[in-house]
């Protein structure tokens, strides 16, 4: 499917530094590198690298935690905050124009089989 443009924006936010902004959304824009290495399911050092560029390009913040100084709280920049929800809009336009193309017989199914696979995956 990766033809299909809403699958390929849908696949890009998934990875790397797009997948990390994601994430910083999605949970009250601060994370742990740690976590961020769990849920991406990549090396530590694979995030280091990420959160350097990130931070290089004003998307994110590190600074260390007022409770553990031995961790790091990643946050999202009020511009990388913009960015992803410009990203994110990108992503449920491209959505809605497949799901309305195939008709609403076929985007149900297109979604109920998209949900048996994540249920599959996520049984690993």
């Amino acid at each position: 499917m990766p033809q299909v443009k809403a699958e390929r924006q849908l696949s890009k936010m998934m990875i790397g530094e797009n997948f990390t902004l994601n994430y910083l959304a999605a949970n009250d824009n601060r994370a742990y590198p740690k976590d961020l290495s769990k849920n991406m399911m990549v090396s530590t050092a694979r995030i280091a690298t990420i959160l350097k560029q990130l931070e290089k390009d004003g998307l994110i913040t590190r600074t260390p935690d007022a409770q553990d100084n031995r961790q790091v709280i990643v946050r999202l920049t009020d511009e990388g905050a913009r960015l992803i929800e410009k990203d994110r809009a990108a992503v449920l336009d491209g959505l809605v124009q497949m799901l309305e193309y195939l008709g609403p017989e076929d985007a149900e199914a297109y979604i109920r089989i998209r949900r048996k696979l994540l249920r599959m995956m996520l049984e690993k």
